[in-house]
């Protein structure tokens, strides 16, 4: 009589272990669906353009925003805070909704101590010039192998726009279109103004 009481308490025992057993894998694996569920709809800020941004533009607050997207879509290149490219240039054309990385934007250019900035009259042309680069000029007339080269690693403070009187009158067709503003050292700056008076002048990048 006593064994079979003890039988029954064991099996009553193992029943109840199992009922738990198989309430904690249940419970597991609600659990484990949880975070499953909650780490796909994470979200990170991510900064878009709101309308076309063209290369060489200055990026302007009122040409992003910032949006919420899942956490596995935000790179870690990628912009979370206007401010990160808010006043930068754009380095490649960027369309509207396009996430916008660090890497497609970079500083405007600053002024290096002991340079000089002039308005240059190129013969080549400035499509493919932006704020920031950095070019040889050339002198496209007869010179020596050395005088040719008038200006090394000036800095492109500006393309196109307008170009100042002086500049525009020595055009003869009297055309900004190729006109860029440019930093560098006053000796470099003395050989350009005196060669774009005789001759063309092409950038070439460096």
């Amino acid at each position: 009589m006593k064994r079979s009481q003890g039988s029954l308490r064991q099996r009553r025992a193992l029943r109840t272990l199992r009922r738990l057993t198989a309430a904690m894998c249940v419970g597991f694996g609600l659990l484990f669906g949880l975070e499953a569920v909650l780490a796909a709809v994470q979200t990170a800020p991510l900064v878009v353009a709101v309308e076309d941004i063209a290369r060489g533009e200055t990026i302007q607050r009122a040409d992003v925003r910032l949006v919420h997207v899942a956490q596995t879509a935000a790179g870690v290149s990628m912009a979370s805070d206007c401010t990160q490219v808010i006043g930068k240039i754009a380095q490649i054309e960027i369309h509207a909704q396009d996430p916008i990385s660090t890497h497609m934007a970079r500083d405007a250019p600053v002024v290096p101590a002991g340079s000089t900035v002039i308005d240059v009259q190129l013969a080549s042309s400035i499509h493919g010039l932006i704020a920031g680069d950095c070019v040889d000029l050339v002198s496209a007339a007869s010179c020596d192998s050395d005088e040719c080269i008038l200006a090394e690693n000036a800095m492109v403070i500006q393309v196109g726009g307008e170009a100042s009187q002086d500049a525009m009158s020595n055009d003869a067709l009297g055309d900004a279109s190729r006109h860029a503003t440019m930093s560098m050292t006053p000796e470099h700056a003395s050989n350009v103004m005196h060669w774009q008076q005789n001759g063309a002048v092409i950038a070439v990048m460096r």
